[in-house]
């Protein structure tokens, strides 16, 4: 133990207690070994628990910053790769995790004593805060590294199905089967059978089967084909063994499009015979017969397309017209009304908000009731309801029921566990927030989407530097995901960083092409750093923007606030308010 720190550094606004190496390591932005040799020759502030047959260790970042300061130690590779590491306890439990390329663990520590004292620094700039965590908050992302998986648990991947049509107009045609394939064998067995999402899986697509099995900690990959001529549709399937790349199951099936679901079905039966006893399970819910279920092709195919675009997020305006087309085609198909209902959902709240909340969300409302109506156990819907429920009923209690019973109906479907994140950060339930991104990530672990709502979450819990390096992570992976490009932005700004804010909001505008609410954070921004003009720039750009499309009047409010206009900004606050703005 070192000696006893200065009790007055205790109520820093910025000091934690890091508790393992690997949290060291990560505040250090070093590797582990590198912060353990430091330890040693450079007199690294390390205190250690001493246990019965080991130590853990546990650091301050008041300190860790001080020694920054005053020493700045110069890499030495090959040092650090004779460095022996030394685990603790901490860190040996921390190995247990599932894997993610992207996340590294730095968690959120509740400090409630520590907010009581910052309460009265706060409050000189209560308006902006609030102004901005209405703006930020409920925005759609989340993030925090996989929590341990049940070690009992079998992962499999779905590997988009390759379009043999020749013609890549169909290519939503298989990307959606894909994605049904996803949703029916992720509701096989979620107990003991965790299934990756479609965006990780498309991310891996055309990889070795030895890659992707050790990128996403899988243990067998379904691969596959699919053929379309009209409403013919030929099928070809096979289930792998990743450690040794064993093909256990194949088969072909030559159908007409009618029959796509009894397809499904006998697939994922097969699929669960081959690996029951891995998946150690007694009441396989496929083994047994399959239920004869039919589609309407036409149908079918818009409802594809539907799903198509929602899932890349591309135009979610097709993704509306082709789920309206499948429900004129069939009024009774539940899927179609529940993908209706999730995209009016999204349309309808920031940062898309392509719609006035007030004409989506009472649609998203009336369209996932009318699929319960059909479909009572459909996640879907329920997750769709939740979202109104706390995004704009704001009926709490409500949103979490339905939430709940969404994540009990779909387990391995992300967007519950995503959306019950963001409800968590609106509850300032941020630990909880974490524990349901995990859920994410486990599913999901190379998402763009949920990689940036860690970001999320840590700017949440004013982990600044913590959100520029997860935001910089994903920006590097995915360097045209104009989202991230949001909490890099406002980490640096509430860091006093101008220059750095300035520069994320411009190219979150740039790839956006210009969507509302980075216009805002951008003319906030440059209104905090002293350049009126150019925030009156943008307040004009959306008032420009706003005769061709909805703009909401919490944009205009966030760039009043900075130029310190505060009556017209409580204006325009009043009237996001009244407009249900998220």
């Amino acid at each position: 133990m070192s000696a006893s720190r200065d009790p007055l550094r205790l109520s820093g606004l910025d000091d934690r207690k890091l508790d393992s190496w690997k949290e060291i390591a990560d505040y250090l932005d070093r590797e582990v070994r590198t912060v353990q040799r430091w330890e040693k020759s450079e007199n690294l502030p390390v205190h250690r628990h001493e246990h019965q047959k080991k130590s853990t260790v546990y650091a301050f970042t008041s300190e860790l910053d001080d020694w920054r300061k005053n020493r700045q130690p110069k890499d030495d590779p090959e040092a650090d790769d004779a460095w022996v590491t030394e685990p603790d306890d901490a860190e040996d439990a921390s190995l247990s995790g599932a894997k993610n390329p992207l996340a590294e663990p730095s968690p959120v520590v509740e400090q409630n004593g520590r907010r009581t004292q910052r309460l009265g620094r706060w409050l000189g700039v209560a308006a902006l805060g609030a102004s901005l965590v209405a703006l930020l908050s409920v925005m759609f992302f989340t993030m925090r590294p996989a929590s341990p998986r049940v070690s009992a648990k079998v992962r499999l991947v779905v590997t988009p199905f390759t379009n043999l049509s020749g013609d890549p107009k169909q290519d939503y045609f298989s990307a959606g089967l894909t994605d049904e394939m996803i949703t029916r064998l992720g509701s096989l067995d979620p107990q003991h059978l965790g299934v990756i999402a479609a965006t990780s899986s498309s991310a891996y697509a055309g990889r070795p089967i030895t890659e992707i099995g050790h990128a996403l900690d899988v243990q067998y990959a379904l691969t596959g084909s699919v053929r379309r001529e009209g409403n013919r549709v030929r099928i070809d399937a096979q289930l792998v063994q990743v450690s040794d790349q064993t093909q256990l199951w194949t088969d072909r099936y030559d159908r007409d499009l009618n029959d796509i679901l009894g397809v499904q079905e006998e697939v994922a039966a097969a699929v669960a015979g081959k690996i029951s006893l891995a998946l150690n399970s007694s009441d396989n819910k496929a083994g047994g017969a399959v239920a004869k279920r039919t589609v309407n092709p036409e149908a079918y195919d818009a409802y594809l397309r539907g799903r198509f675009y929602w899932t890349n997020r591309g135009d979610l305006h097709k993704s509306l017209e082709a789920y309206q087309q499948a429900i004129q085609i069939d009024p009774q198909y539940a899927l179609a009304y529940a993908g209706l209902a999730n995209g009016y959902a999204l349309m309808g709240q920031v940062p898309y908000d392509d719609l006035r909340p007030s004409d989506a969300k009472p649609k998203a409302k009336q369209a996932a009731e009318h699929a319960l109506q059909l479909d009572p156990q459909l996640s879907e819907a329920h997750t769709a309801l939740a979202n109104v429920a706390f995004s704009y009923d704001w009926d709490f209690p409500t949103a979490e029921r339905e939430f709940q019973r969404a994540v009990a109906l779909g387990p391995n479907d992300p967007t519950p566990h995503l959306w019950y994140g963001h409800y968590f950060i609106v509850r300032n339930r941020l630990a909880q927030a974490l524990e349901e991104n995990s859920r994410t990530l486990e599913l999901d672990p190379v998402s763009p989407v949920f990689n940036t709502v860690r970001a999320q979450i840590e700017y949440s819990a004013r982990n600044y530097d913590a959100a520029i390096a997860q935001g910089m992570r994903v920006t590097e992976q995915y360097p045209t995901y104009w989202l991230a490009y949001i909490w890099l932005g406002s980490a640096y700004r509430e860091k006093k960083m101008y220059p750095q804010a300035l520069e994320q909001f411009a190219k979150g505008r740039q790839l956006s092409g210009d969507q509302p609410v980075l216009i805002a954070l951008y003319g906030h921004a440059l209104a905090v750093s002293g350049d009126a003009a150019g925030a009156r720039k943008a307040l004009a750009d959306l008032q420009h923007l706003s005769q061709s499309r909805y703009v909401s009047s919490l944009y205009f409010a966030a760039i009043r606030l900075g130029l310190g206009e505060k009556s017209k900004a409580l204006d325009g606050l009043e009237r996001a308010y009244t407009e249900r703005n998220d």
